[in-house]
C-alpha cells in the first residue's frame, strides 16, 4: 500500500464562507514536473481534506493556494500563489493555477493548460492543451480552449465556442455561441464571435468587428471597423497551412493584461 505523501497540519483557516481549511505538509521529497522538488517537511498549501489533493502522483499546492469544497488537484498538476479550484473543479496533468487565477463549477483544467493573473474558468467549461488564460479573462458555460490557444485581457469565451490551434482573444473580444476559432486568427478590441461563426487562416478582429449566424471568414483578412459579417465567406490568399511568417504579428501578452 502506497504512503502519504503529506499530511493536515493543525494550523487552520476559516474562509468567509465559512469552509474551514488546513494547511499541508510534505511527509516526503516531491518532484514536480517542472523540475522542482517540495522537500520533506516544506509547507504547503490549504485543503478542506485529503479529497481535495491526491496523496498519488506528484501534484502540490504552494504557498496560499486553495483548494477545497469537491475541487480536485491531482496527477502532475500545481497550484500555487493565491490560486484557487473549488466546488466541483478538477486540475489534473500538468495542469498550472498561479497568481489570483481561478477554476470552479465543473471546470477541467488539463495537460499542460495554465490560468494564471485573475483569469477564471467555470461552469462546465474545458481547458486543455497548451491553452493559457491570463489578464482577467473568463471561460464558462461549455467553451473548449485546447491547443495553443491564448486568452488575455477581459475576454469573455462562453456558451459552445471552440477556440484552439494558435488562436489568440485579447483586450475586450467575445466568443460566444456555437462559434469556431482556430488556426492563428487574433481577436483584438472588442470584436465579438457568435452565433456558428467559423474563423480560420490568419484572420484578424478588431474594433467593432462582428462575425455571426453562418459567417465563415479565412484567409488574411483584417475586419475593422463595426463591420458586421453573417451568412456568407470572405475569403483571400493564404497558404493552406498558416505559418508564422505569413501571418500578421501576434500582439506579445506581457504580464497580467
Amino acid at each position: 500500500m502506497a504512503s502519504n505523501r503529506y499530511e493536515l497540519t493543525a494550523t487552520r483557516l476559516i474562509l468567509p464562507s465559512g469552509v474551514e481549511l488546513r494547511r499541508i505538509r510534505a511527509l516526503e521529497d516531491i518532484v514536480l514536473w517542472d523540475g522542482s522538488v517540495v522537500t520533506a517537511g516544506a509547507l504547503g498549501g490549504w485543503v478542506e481534506s485529503i479529497a481535495n489533493l491526491d496523496q498519488s502522483g506528484n501534484s502540490w499546492i504552494f504557498g496560499n493556494g486553495k483548494s477545497y469544497n469537491r475541487a480536485r488537484v491531482a496527477g502532475s498538476a500545481i497550484l500555487r500563489d493565491e490560486a484557487e479550484a473549488f466546488e466541483q473543479a478538477l486540475i489534473y496533468g500538468n495542469a498550472i493555477l498561479e497568481m489570483r487565477g481561478r477554476a470552479y463549477g465543473n471546470t477541467r483544467v488539463l495537460d499542460f493548460a495554465k490560468i494564471r493573473c485573475d483569469a477564471q474558468a467555470r461552469d462546465f467549461s474545458k481547458i486543455y492543451g497548451h491553452a493559457i488564460l491570463t489578464g482577467n479573462c473568463l471561460a464558462g458555460g461549455q467553451a473548449r480552449i485546447a491547443g495553443n490557444a491564448v486568452l488575455s485581457g477581459y475576454v469573455i469565451a462562453e456558451e459552445f465556442t471552440r477556440i484552439y490551434g494558435y488562436a489568440s482573444l485579447l483586450e475586450d473580444a467575445y466568443a460566444g455561441g456555437s462559434s469556431r476559432i482556430y488556426d492563428r486568427v487574433v481577436m483584438l478590441g472588442r470584436s465579438r464571435a457568435d452565433g456558428k461563426a467559423r474563423l480560420s487562416g490568419c484572420i484578424q478582429m478588431k474594433d467593432d468587428a462582428h462575425a455571426t449566424e453562418d459567417a465563415v471568414i479565412y484567409g488574411n483578412n483584417v475586419i475593422d471597423g463595426n463591420t458586421v459579417i453573417r451568412d456568407c465567406s470572405l475569403v483571400s490568399n493564404c497558404p493552406d497551412k498558416y505559418a508564422s511568417n505569413n501571418c500578421p504579428p501576434v500582439p506579445v501578452v506581457n504580464g497580467c493584461i
